[in-house]
């Protein structure tokens, strides 16, 4: 089998236990923290196998749209906050840039 497939599968997996981990951690559940932290360490696995690089890719040029869109003295902040907010998007979302890396490799 393929990396790329075998790491969209576990990306797969990871976003949808980190979105019901971040549910039941929102509502108080006592498992919920666990989930969420096994979804995360899953999305970490899941770009070790591929995909890395096309997440880096894809938070820069967020990063550099927040650089562009706004006046000056804000674009230096809203720059490195945009970088920091699609990271964190995807670690929780790893199955995005995954299955982008995954779609631009069956083009080639």
């Amino acid at each position: 089998m393929n990396r790329l497939k075998i790491a969209q599968y576990i990306a797969l997996g990871a976003t949808v236990l980190s979105i019901i981990g971040g549910i039941l951690s929102a509502n108080n559940v006592g498992f919920g923290g666990a989930l969420l932290g096994i979804g995360i360490l899953a999305g970490l696995v899941s770009y070790i196998f591929g995909g890395l690089g096309t997440a880096i890719r894809m938070a820069g040029r967020i990063a550099k749209w927040g650089w562009i869109i706004v006046p000056f003295p804000y674009d230096i902040m809203t720059f490195f906050l945009s970088f920091i907010f699609s990271i964190i998007a995807f670690v929780l979302l790893p199955i995005i840039p995954v299955r982008k890396a995954y779609k631009e490799s069956r083009l080639y």
